[in-house]
C-alpha cells in the first residue's frame, strides 16, 4: 500500500492473460453494499479500442485546459496529458462498469461509489503487487455514451473507472508520493482536535 503509486507511461511489454485474471480475481473480493457486487470489467487490449478511448480521454482531458499552455501546469496534469496520448500504446485498458439496476436508485450517486471503488482500489493494488502499474482516471465519463455505444455496453450500467495496466516504464517507479501528515489529517472525536489529550 505504501509503496503503490499512480503510474502514468507504460513499457509496450505485454501484461500475461494469467495476470490479468488474477488481478480481476483479487478485484472482485472488494465490499459492497448488502454484498449485492455491483461489477463488470471489460480488459480492452484491441489498439483500434484503446486508441478511439483514448482519443476521446485526450479530448476530455484538454477541454478541461482550453488554451493553456501544458508547461505550466503541475506534474500530474501534465502526466495526464501525456497518458491521453499514449492511451492506444498501453498494453491493457480496465473498463470498472457499475450495474446501477443492482441499486436502490436509478442514478450514479456519491454513496453508490460506496460499492464500485473498493474494487478499483483492489485493482490497483493487486496490480501493484505483480509489479504491475496502474492509474485511476475517471474524464473518459465526458464520452459515456460514446463508450457504451462502441462496446456495446447496455444502458443500466455505468462506467465508475478507467484503468491503464502495464509494467511501467523505465523512467517510472514505485513509492515516493508525497502524503500529509497525520496530524494534518487526523483529528479527535470533534474536528481540529489533533490529540485524544488536547
Amino acid at each position: 500500500m505504501e509503496s503503490q503509486r499512480s503510474i502514468r507511461k507504460y513499457s509496450d511489454k505485454p501484461v500475461p492473460s494469467h495476470l490479468i485474471s488474477r488481478i480481476i480475481a483479487s478485484a472482485i473480493h472488494a465490499p459492497s453494499a448488502t454484498n449485492r457486487q455491483p461489477w463488470h470489467f471489460i480488459i480492452i487490449q484491441d489498439s483500434q479500442i484503446k486508441r478511439r478511448i483514448g482519443d476521446w480521454y485526450l479530448d476530455a482531458w484538454t477541454s478541461i485546459y482550453p488554451n493553456v499552455d501544458p508547461s505550466t501546469l503541475p506534474q500530474s496534469s501534465r502526466s495526464g496529458l501525456e497518458l491521453g496520448k499514449q492511451m492506444g500504446e498501453v498494453p491493457v485498458l480496465i473498463l470498472v462498469c457499475f450495474d446501477i439496476s443492482r441499486e436502490r436508485s436509478s442514478t450514479a450517486t456519491f454513496v453508490q461509489g460506496a460499492s464500485i471503488y473498493p474494487v478499483v482500489q483492489n485493482i490497483l493494488l493487486a496490480a501493484r503487487g505483480l509489479g504491475l502499474g496502474t492509474v485511476l482516471t475517471t474524464i473518459h465519463r465526458k464520452y459515456e455514451k460514446e463508450i457504451k455505444q462502441l462496446l456495446n455496453i447496455p444502458q443500466n450500467i455505468e462506467t465508475a473507472a478507467l484503468i491503464p495496466l502495464g509494467y511501467p516504464a523505465e523512467e517510472e517507479h514505485f513509492g515516493g508520493s508525497k502524503r500529509k501528515s497525520l496530524q494534518e489529517v487526523v483529528s479527535y472525536d470533534r474536528w481540529g482536535k489533533n490529540n485524544k489529550t488536547g
